[in-house]
């Protein structure tokens, strides 16, 4: 922290100058127009012109350093997710084709990044992304829905022995994903960008860190109901007609996930505390009965009982990150203007 001394200019007028460093960093010149953002503190920020901020870097990625294509493919999501717009992928020699397959692969799933060049050496990735387009609450109802979608689909699949079902569900995963990507490009950008945070609803730092936690927990309940799907097609070929009771009990737990989750992203999306409440109070039925079927079912080595166990486990950990979703919303909602908490005026 730099301190800088109040002058008066004329009659009426406070000044303080400049940091030098800071505005050649910024680029900023005699005459150039500059912003004043009065903060939740109180404290003032001043931001160049939009334009003036905006990254034009290079980013360099040395394909040489990857042992393998994943750890390529996770650094092009890394310099996505951080909001990086032109990233150059190169190596020393001509890139081999699982190399390029898999940039190729990974541009696919990610919004709005594409290759504009390409030689036997490198290829030029650039993003363009208009924040403007992306509506915080917006990005986020698209992943809820996409996840509320597959929850459903491992349920019917699970209640009606529809294999389809459950194999649509896992290839949604992928969309899921690339939402996710997004939400967390937009929110890094945010915590960079004053501009960027105000396009997508920012109004405050804790925000970034509150939908961050909602869109890690829609993405992680996207992998469990992943590996509910894949358990489901597992044990197919191992369930019997006199295993409609057990079918019945694990539907019923699914169900109630289900309304968790919903009431949860209902609670976040209408700022509604009372819902975000009921979401919260489920979580005990889904995790005592998990606990019954373990409990009934230790003793047992079959495989369609392990699977069975496994769903039931998969099934109380989205009721987890549902409350915790509840959770975060109610600590959001109390932040904001509601008819349940406020701030007493203090008398005179």
């Amino acid at each position: 922290m730099e301190p800088r001394r109040i002058q008066k200019v004329g009659y009426s007028t406070l000044s303080v100058s400049i940091p030098m460093n800071w505005a050649k960093k910024m680029n900023v010149k005699k005459g150039d127009i500059v912003f004043l953002n009065e903060e939740n503190d109180g404290a003032l920020r001043i931001a160049p012109e939009p334009a003036k901020t905006e990254d034009t870097s290079v980013y360099v990625v040395n394909v040489d350093e990857c042992d393998n294509t994943t750890i390529l493919a996770r650094v092009i999501v890394g310099n996505y997710v951080l909001g990086r717009n032109m990233v150059r992928v190169e190596s020393s020699r001509r890139l081999m084709r699982e190399q390029i397959e898999s940039i190729r692969e990974v541009t696919q799933r990610l919004l709005g990044i594409g290759i504009i060049e390409e030689s036997d050496k490198h290829l030029l990735l650039q993003c363009s992304i208009d924040s403007k387009n992306f509506p915080l609450e917006t990005v986020i109802r698209r992943l809820y829905v996409i996840t509320s979608i597959m929850f459903k689909e491992a349920i019917d699949s699970l209640i009606d022995r529809d294999m389809e079902l459950a194999k649509d569900a896992i290839t949604r995963e992928h969309e899921a994903d690339t939402i996710f990507w997004l939400l967390s490009r937009l929110l890094a950008s945010a915590q960079q960008s004053r501009a960027v945070a105000e396009n997508i609803g920012i109004t405050d730092s804790l925000q970034t860190v509150e939908f961050y936690l909602i869109a890690w927990y829609l993405e992680m309940i996207g992998d469990r109901l992943n590996m509910i799907c894949n358990n489901i097609l597992k044990m197919n070929q191992y369930r019997k007609n006199d295993d409609n009771d057990l079918i019945e009990r694990l539907s019923q737990m699914a169900l109630i996930s289900f309304t968790m989750f919903d009431k949860a992203i209902k609670s976040v999306i209408e700022k509604d505390l009372k819902v975000a409440s009921d979401a919260v109070d489920l979580y005990d039925a889904v995790q005592q009965e998990e606990e019954k079927l373990l409990k009934e079912f230790q003793e047992s080595k079959s495989e369609l009982t392990s699977r069975f166990n496994q769903i039931a486990w998969e099934l109380k950990i989205i009721a987890e990150h549902s409350s915790a979703i509840s959770e975060i919303s109610i600590d959001y909602i109390l932040r904001t203007k509601n008819d349940i908490c406020w701030v007493k005026k203090q008398e005179k």
